[in-house]
């Protein structure tokens, strides 16, 4: 499976600490040899389940619109069971067919969507 990034997600991996880029790099090469199977943390839509809010739903209709998903990657630190494994700070990404596009990283809660502007793509 192919990795992307958007230009927001390239400016903030510059950002970060080397620790936390080798925990990236690692999830980049998961996925580009296995796909999205075996990973280590929570990976799932963003689209929320069974919206019942005004909120709710214009969020699930943004995050199906853009394909939204998240996964803990494990900063500062996983907490739970292998596979379903939690942490402080999500990378959010767009999962298409053969690939996915990282566009955010974040700290939750709150759980905060990607802006419009953090979807862009490097061409």
């Amino acid at each position: 499976m192919k990795v992307k990034t958007s230009l927001a997600f390239d400016e903030q991996l510059a950002l970060l600490s080397h620790a936390d880029r080798i925990k990236i790099a690692l999830f980049i090469q998961q996925i580009q040899q296995h796909g999205l199977r075996g990973l280590q943390g929570r990976n799932k839509s963003s689209a929320p389940t069974n919206p019942h809010t005004k909120k709710e739903r214009a969020n699930f209709d943004y995050a199906q619109k853009h394909c939204l998903w998240h996964y803990h990657i494990g900063i500062p630190e996983y907490v739970g069971d292998d596979g379903d494994m939690t942490s402080e700070c999500i990378l959010h990404y767009q999962r298409f067919d053969d690939e996915i596009v990282l566009v955010d990283i974040s700290t939750h809660p709150p759980f905060e969507l990607p802006s419009q502007d953090k979807l862009k793509q490097l061409q």
